[in-house]
């Protein structure tokens, strides 16, 4: 475990990391974040929280001053806290980070700027946190409209036959050998979740799988329950012994309800995906990011227009119950 020292001045703090010093002024958009870790250094025994607070001074240590070219969509605070223009909650470090690698790499920040605008849409804000650590652990690309790719594990959704009540499998043999060929997967399939439920019950491939957000769970801490569940390909490529399919989905960060504490951060509940290719089958079809949108697109104005409708019944109910209190104390002393 490493050592630490933090001594700060008016003009500027010094760490000393085994024995190594470094400085920056405090005007550096770092030094209030680098002071915040060193205090959390001290207030905690935990071995592997001081190893991880120095890890992530070292990265701040690092830094280069950004201000001047995050001046554009962005903006930092007296703390060094970077804010999207026009909001108000700070981007967390995960995703400064990104940012700061996206910049340093030449690429657009596009993806990473439509990623959080869509989370900070998101009604379950314990969420941010959540996510990021899930994207952080099982290192999920981001798109250029903000979504995020996951996984799914199905099972084909087959007919039964009507005397037996059995699913009815088309199985094919090899002319020369005898040997049963494998079940081609495609899209032409209607595929099932794992998991009997009352929503999501039937996938087509280019087809959203929607549910309403109120009936799915939110509390991380229940790990099995009620939402379209989706994860990473480690976690999914197990699920059905193997014989699964395996569909890769779009989802929107604003979609997201939980992502529960147990499995390593490696799956998550969510109300909405997009199922867009099969990794083991054959996709006739090439379904892109565009080919959501639209309908993202329409489903994000019908949530704004709810949003507003509820925020506009509270604010009433506030404005009630306001005009109330100042007619009673008014009437107190006349």
């Amino acid at each position: 475990m490493s050592l630490l020292v933090c001594k700060v001045t008016v003009e500027d703090v010094t760490v000393i990391i085994d024995g190594n010093p470094s400085v920056v002024k405090r005007d550096h958009p770092n030094a209030e974040a680098i002071i915040d870790c060193a205090k959390k250094y001290n207030s905690t025994k935990d071995s592997e929280e001081r190893d991880r607070l120095i890890a992530d001074i070292n990265n701040m240590l690092d830094d280069k001053d950004y201000r001047a070219v995050l001046g554009e969509h962005f903006e930092i605070d007296a703390n060094g806290r970077i804010y999207l223009q026009g909001t108000s909650e700070a981007i967390p470090m995960f995703m400064s980070s990104k940012i700061k690698e996206f910049l340093d790499n030449g690429l657009d920040l596009a993806p990473m700027i439509n990623f959080w605008k869509h989370l900070l849409l998101n009604p379950d804000t314990h969420v941010r946190g959540q996510l990021f650590k899930f994207l952080e652990n099982n290192g999920h690309p981001i798109t250029e409209n903000g979504y995020f790719l996951a996984y799914k594990a199905v099972g084909v959704k087959r007919k039964y036959d009507k005397e037996t009540g059995e699913e009815i499998i088309k199985v094919e043999y090899d002319e020369e050998t005898g040997e049963r060929i494998p079940e081609k997967y495609s899209q032409a399939m209607t595929f099932k979740p794992f998991h009997p439920g009352s929503f999501g019950m039937s996938i087509n491939i280019g087809d959203p799988v929607q549910m309403p957000r109120e009936e799915c769970d939110n509390d991380p801490e229940r790990t099995c329950s009620a939402g379209l569940h989706v994860g990473s390909m480690q976690y999914v490529k197990d699920f059905g012994y193997g014989d699964s399919v395996i569909l890769e989905v779009l989802v929107n960060p604003r979609n997201v309800v939980s992502v529960p504490v147990d499995y390593n951060a490696t799956k998550m509940r969510c109300c909405e995906y997009f199922p867009m290719a099969i990794s083991n089958g054959e996709n006739e079809e090439i379904f892109l990011e565009s080919d959501y949108t639209a309908f993202d697109k329409e489903q994000m104005e019908k949530d704004m227009q709810k949003f507003t409708s509820e925020k506009v019944d509270m604010i009433a109910k506030i404005e009630a119950e306001l005009a109330e209190k100042i007619a009673l104390s008014n009437s107190i002393y006349l």
